[in-house]
């Protein structure tokens, strides 16, 4: 073999050796790109908060990637400005701490010109762009990486360098992969937020409804009412009524037990409401010695088992249509309950009196009856019940209240129109 020959073959042999470590070190490379995506990945899902993640970024950056710095802005959509929310490097040298964050318009400098085009850059030099903005000392180089959710920019990583040219395409790739994966992370983390705020305006919803039913239980069972219930139970048996007296205590046992039984439901069925209705009408005839007249219907096509409604929310309307309307009149005195379908989903609760109406009631209270102070109060309380349950229930309850007038256009009573949009069946909790 010649001497030409072992020369060829040993620059063979090195050429091999070239390019075994180039692609050595290109798979190294690689492996470490691979390596510190997982990283990332993997180490944002230990975090909780949105500060925690962006911190964590700012902090592995430098330490994966090799920067000198690092700093992560997040958009005030309602100012249009970034905000400087986590810094490792010279330029915040406390941990996990910004006493003065940085403010950049959005479209100002390198890093609001990211934020509104949407598009990473590299500055190789920042001396020959015009857009960079000198904070405590110029640096050489910078990169510059958007934040996305839903498509929308959110924020902005940035690092600076002493030295020119330092970053490269290998940079870039890495960190929009480390933003995709903050963006990510960042929605996942808004979402949870935005469920535990639902969830807990949802408990509070629930509180303030079982305070009502609470409110109302009192409002129904309230001391002036049961006095005048046992008042009237006393006068009847001083005065030999043993039959009044036998009903009177019959209906008031079992409107006080039925209003015990249901005042921790947020819905009742019809038929029980009905009942309870009743019951309550019973003993206000019998107290006022049967001066006003009553009647309470329902249509054929209405199954009041099949139906649930807000339990106890009927009775205030009629105790001010009795106690305003009927009995500050002289004649005849008449009250109606009608219960009748609206529409296909819809039931809806009639309740018609003759009475004086709004108006003159307003004015007698106006002139001293101090009567409407509770009753005042006990529309106010059905009106923020309604209003719950719309919010809880994702059902729609109206209640709408019109003077009547007759012929000659004079005050001719009151109706109370209370809408109750239900499926049969339904139940509440």
């Amino acid at each position: 073999m010649t001497v030409a020959y072992y020369i060829g073959a040993l620059i063979l042999l090195l050429v091999c050796i070239v390019i075994l470590c180039l692609l050595l070190v290109k798979y190294r490379q690689r492996y470490k790109a691979e390596a510190t995506v997982t990283y990332f990945a993997t180490s944002l899902f230990g975090q909780n908060t949105i500060d925690d993640i962006l911190w964590d970024i700012a902090k592995n950056c430098i330490r994966h990637l090799d920067f000198e710095d690092c700093v992560i802005y997040l958009l005030d959509a309602e100012r249009q400005v970034l905000v400087q929310k986590a810094a490792y490097g010279p330029k915040n040298p406390v941990r996990f701490e910004i006493k003065h964050p940085i403010e950049i318009p959005v479209g100002q400098g390198i890093t609001g010109a990211v934020a509104l085009t949407g598009k990473a850059e590299i500055i190789l030099n920042t001396a020959k762009d015009e857009r960079y903005i000198l904070d405590d000392e110029r640096r050489q180089s910078e990169i510059t990486v958007p934040i996305f959710y839903e498509q929308q920019v959110i924020g902005v990583i940035d690092s600076e360098h002493s030295r020119k040219g330092f970053y490269t395409a290998r940079h870039l790739h890495m960190l929009e992969k480390i933003a995709a994966i903050c963006g990510a992370k960042i929605g996942k983390t808004l979402i949870e937020e935005k469920a535990q705020l639902q969830a807990a305006e949802v408990q509070q919803l629930h509180r303030q409804l079982a305070e009502f039913r609470l409110v109302t239980l009192k409002s129904q069972m309230n001391p002036h009412f049961l006095f005048n219930c046992l008042n009237g139970i006393y006068n009847c048996m001083l005065t030999c009524q043993l039959e009044k007296a036998q009903e009177y205590i019959s209906n008031f046992s079992r409107l006080l037990r039925m209003v015990l039984i249901h005042s921790e439901k947020n819905f009742i069925s019809l038929r029980d409401e009905m009942d309870l209705l009743q019951y309550y009408l019973k003993i206000e005839s019998l107290r006022t010695d049967h001066a006003f007249a009553y009647t309470m219907e329902i249509e054929e096509n209405i199954n009041p088992r099949d139906y649930f409604v807000p339990g106890m929310l009927i009775q205030p309307f009629l105790e001010n249509a009795i106690w305003h309307g009927l009995m500050n009149k002289s004649g005849e005195r008449q009250l109606h309950i009608h219960w009748r379908y609206m529409n296909e989903h819809v039931l809806l609760c009639e309740i018609t009196d003759n009475g004086i109406g709004r108006n003159a009631a307003a004015q007698q209270h106006g002139n001293g009856l101090k009567t409407g102070n509770h009753q005042s109060r006990g529309m106010q309380l059905c009106q923020e019940r309604v209003d719950l349950y719309k919010s809880l229930f994702n059902t729609r309850f109206s209640i709408q209240v019109s003077d009547l007038v007759d012929e000659g256009n004079q005050p001719a009573g009151t109706r109370v129109d209370i809408a109750f949009e239900m499926e049969p069946g339904m139940q509440g909790y």
